[in-house]
């Protein structure tokens, strides 16, 4: 191997070799002492997320975590004392962004809340659904019961065709938990 084949095509390629190893096991480092820490902000917002759907609730201390359940794209199901339970659940949205609905039951199947987060959905458009006033629309629905767009009074966010079905499918999905656990 010449002089000029070393420094202008193996010394390159072994340098950014080395670089990129190096800033891999930075990533992984960096990763591995703020992985438990995201973990445990996610777990401290969704408990604050169930004891916002649930009226009868003040501390997330008092909730049972349930299982057993089988519903698919249910991620979580917790129990309040006086019975009533609240479910999340996840559905894709637009570009496959997870869209997350934590729904609260009184103990006859009501919605006593509902809570969503679009943060990954189009700013200012399908994160639109997530809105209070456009939420508004479930308060005190019957929550045994399965919702289409467009039947019984619920809308799609006008121009979030597929937030809107993902809060759909979603708010089916915990509807379906209820019912298995009901």
């Amino acid at each position: 191997m010449n002089k000029s084949t070393w420094e202008s095509t193996v010394k390159p390629v072994v340098v950014l070799s080395v670089i990129a190893l190096v800033v891999s096991f930075l990533l992984a480092l960096v990763n591995s002492f703020t992985a438990p820490i995201i973990e445990e902000n996610q777990k401290a917002a969704t408990l604050a997320a169930y004891v916002d759907v649930m009226p009868t609730v003040s501390d997330a201390k008092t909730l049972e975590e349930v299982t057993g359940f089988t519903t698919e794209n249910v991620t979580g199901v917790v129990k309040a004392e006086d019975g009533s339970i609240a479910i999340k659940a996840e559905e894709k949205g637009f570009d496959g962004g997870i869209l997350t609905v934590i729904m609260g039951y009184d103990t006859n199947g009501t919605v006593t809340g509902i809570w969503v987060d679009a943060s990954t959905q189009t700013k200012g458009i399908g994160s639109n659904v997530a809105s209070d006033t456009f939420l508004a629309q479930f308060n005190g629905m019957d929550g045994t019961q399965n919702i289409a767009i467009g039947q019984g009074g619920f809308d799609a966010y006008s121009g979030a065709t597929i937030s809107s079905k993902a809060l759909f499918a979603a708010i089916n999905d915990c509807v379906n938990c209820y019912n298995e656990l009901a």
